[in-house]
């Protein structure tokens, strides 16, 4: 079975924590079919400055990942409010130019513009298409108008079948019209030969909780700042890392004046590549996301994988996460009933089972299985 997979959302050498959960996900599926990766990126000469843009310019047309080859054809790319309606054309334009032999099915990831695009391939090579949704593609982007709404909603209804991470992102899929018989749930997924327990005695030194991923208010970053002050008030003995700063926008300097007061115990940390994040977590204790919407929360699995129980809000994905005896879920936005999750779960560390949480994360959501169920979802659609 060929399979070729479409994604603007994958690592490349200039932005490798990009998409990280697509490569992952394709590097397990690796093992069942014949695949073909394109990930179409703006087109930008490779100019010094411009910040992210200019780095696009360095990305090679073909680079290797762990064994795959991955195509990044160029698109052009104009400012989204004016032209994002033909994005969809651009980016069908780039998968032709890069795209091989006919594959027997395309799976591609986000609906719009990677899964519109993928659709009208799909019409042109007379080949069935999956889509796999991840969140602000079926939320942000339809909310914005009326025409980009119907653009997804045109991508999706135009799917075999569509894979949804998530009971929140699944609702969205049906509410954006297609049938409930049409849709698959299958969640993302954690390496659990990657992200283990280390032997470090829970407490040592202090207690230490995590945070990783984008600075941004979005992400409850505040929030989560202002909970450490209540924290601190009521334990001397915690501290919090912060990991997911960018270098170039300078990012965390948003957030240290609502700091100020914690500089003996939290630590502003830059974005670290994905294979240096399972040695942060088995260093921590807690881990927090105290996002204002998450269509899943891979790095929730990825911190339970080694163990460790976590505090994170209703935002949408993490209440499929989230189980009895593996942490704590509060409201979004309450930074009091944020610190008031965390307090609790350090004063009753005792009562949870960090083995038995890597147990159970490991039988939901290793890659392996889950690489299992999407090849499953192929072979149905193939057996039409």
């Amino acid at each position: 079975m060929k399979v070729l997979v479409a994604s603007r959302l994958y690592p490349s050498s200039a932005y490798p924590s990009r998409g990280t959960f697509v490569h992952e996900q394709v590097r397990f599926l690796n093992a069942h079919c014949d695949l073909e990766i394109i990930s179409p990126i703006p087109y930008f000469p490779p100019l010094p400055g411009r910040g992210r843009w200019s780095a696009y310019g360095r990305v090679g047309q073909r680079e290797t990942l762990d064994g795959l080859e991955v195509r990044y054809p160029r698109y052009l790319s104009f400012p989204r409010r004016l032209f994002f309606t033909g994005l969809w054309r651009r980016y069908l334009g780039a998968l032709r130019r890069a795209g091989g032999s006919v594959p027997d099915l395309i799976h591609a990831h986000l609906a719009y513009p990677d899964g519109l695009a993928a659709i009208e391939y799909g019409r042109q090579v007379n080949r069935p298409v999956v889509i796999s949704v991840h969140g602000h593609d079926v939320r942000e982007i339809p909310d914005a108008c009326s025409e980009w709404r119907a653009l997804v909603s045109r991508a999706l209804t135009g799917a075999e079948l569509v894979i949804a991470s998530s009971g929140d992102v699944r609702e969205r899929v049906r509410e954006l019209g297609v049938a409930d018989d049409r849709i698959r749930s299958i969640p993302q997924g954690v390496d659990c030969s990657l992200f283990r327990g280390a032997d470090r005695q829970p407490g040592d030194g202090g207690w230490q909780l995590l945070y990783v991923g984008r600075f941004d208010v979005r992400k409850g970053m505040g929030v989560l700042l202002e909970a450490m002050h209540e924290v601190r008030r009521e334990r001397g003995d915690v501290r919090l890392r912060l990991v997911g700063g960018s270098p170039v926008s300078g990012t965390a300097d948003d957030f240290r004046e609502q700091a100020r007061g914690l500089e003996d115990c939290v630590e502003f940390v830059d974005e670290k590549s994905h294979e240096d994040i399972p040695a942060l977590m088995a260093a921590a204790d807690v881990f927090v996301l105290p996002s204002f919407y998450d269509s899943f929360g891979i790095v929730l699995i990825e911190a339970m994988a080694c163990g460790l129980p976590v505090v994170a809000t209703r935002c949408g994905g993490p209440e499929d996460i989230v189980e009895e005896g593996m942490g704590m879920l509060v409201g979004v936005g309450d930074a009091r009933a944020l610190a008031r999750g965390i307090l609790t779960v350090l004063n009753e560390y005792e009562g949870f089972d960090r083995a038995e949480i890597r147990r159970r994360i490991e039988a939901q959501y290793d890659y392996r299985g889950v690489a299992e169920r999407i090849y499953g979802v192929y072979e149905e659609v193939l057996g039409r």
